[in-house]
């Protein structure tokens, strides 16, 4: 009896010694940094004491920098960051096949350094929109950002696009010598290059500044121009053979200037458009109204074609509405 009442005391005493158990809260999940626009950035570690005190508009200027350079983030120094209010949507830089919501956006500019060389990159206040501004050179960096402008644009795989060449010029004007219809250009000697690029057998010519800070598409695949007219119209639509679009009104500033707006042709326009490009070759169509009707409206098509075929009276009508609309499109 004396050794079963020694044992239960001796129970009592190690479960008063025994740690309280409590609820532990779950841990909190791997903390992330969402850039839509750019896809499966490397950013900083948020575990290192220095990455953890950035701002996300300065996370994602990181990350796109690191991608475009092919250098890690622990490689690239952050010099300074202003707080800027852009014009647009496009945070102030233009570049082919883009398209510029007339808007202001809250962001920064921010200075970056890589190999003792600077580069500007423009953020929204959030980090989700980021491009490069300038710093960047004519060499491997600017290739690989045409190379992946076209492959989207064309629907292929990087791989599926390589570099012909690449030359230093001075061009004679700000538009880098492609002149496209009622576009204005400064008369100032600008340095850059010219790289061409081949994807399936055809060739594309880019013209680029020696900043990088213009990127213009020089193929040109399609002109569509309407005057006149009861409506008194004025447009103009310029198509690239790597598939950038750029339409044009003087109605649609108060001033009456001509006004630009820039998209990208859709995978289903661009398939359409390149059977056109490979059937018929180069023409000139003209649908305007006869000379000496009132209100004569003029109506004219230029498709630059590889082909050739001859289009019949349809398929005529076809491109002119196929190009009609791609215009509407860009003023909707």
């Amino acid at each position: 009896m004396k050794t079963l009442l020694k044992l239960l005391i001796l129970a009592v005493l190690l479960s008063a010694c025994a740690p309280a158990v409590t609820d532990q809260p779950e841990p909190p999940a791997a903390a992330s940094y969402p850039n839509p626009s750019y896809p499966n950035p490397s950013y900083p570690n948020p575990a290192d004491d220095s990455a953890a005190d950035l701002t996300p508009a300065q996370q994602a200027a990181l990350a796109l920098l690191s991608q475009t350079l092919n250098l890690p983030v622990a490689q690239l120094t952050l010099v300074s960051t202003e707080a800027v209010t852009w014009s647009n949507g496009c945070l102030d830089v233009e570049r082919p096949g883009t398209m510029c919501t007339q808007a202001v956006v809250e962001g920064y500019r921010i200075i970056l350094e890589a190999d003792g060389r600077e580069y500007e990159v423009r953020t929204n206040e959030t980090g989700s929109m980021a491009v490069i501004a300038s710093g960047m050179d004519a060499g491997l960096p600017i290739e690989s950002l045409l190379i992946r402008q076209l492959a989207e644009n064309l629907g292929l795989k990087e791989a599926d696009v390589s570099v012909v060449s690449n030359e230093a010029v001075e061009f004679p004007d700000t538009c880098l010598g492609v002149a496209m219809q009622d576009v204005m250009c400064a008369q100032v000697i600008t340095p850059g290059r010219i790289v061409v690029l081949e994807a399936d057998g055809v060739q594309y010519e880019y013209h680029v500044s020696d900043d990088g800070r213009l990127i213009q598409p020089a193929t040109l695949a399609l002109t569509w121009s309407r005057d006149g007219g009861i409506a008194g119209f004025c447009d103009r639509l310029t198509v690239f053979l790597s598939g950038e679009v750029y339409g044009s009104s003087c109605k649609s500033t108060t001033e009456g200037k001509m006004s630009t707006i820039a998209a990208l042709l859709s995978r289903d326009e661009m398939s359409q458009f390149q059977a056109w490009l490979s059937e018929y070759g180069s023409l000139t169509l003209d649908a305007s109204d006869p000379v000496g009707v009132s209100d004569r409206m003029s109506l004219t098509l230029t498709l630059y074609g590889r082909g050739s075929a001859t289009p019949l009276k349809n398929d005529e009508t076809e491109l002119f509405t196929w190009a009609q609309a791609l215009y509407q499109k860009l003023y909707e």
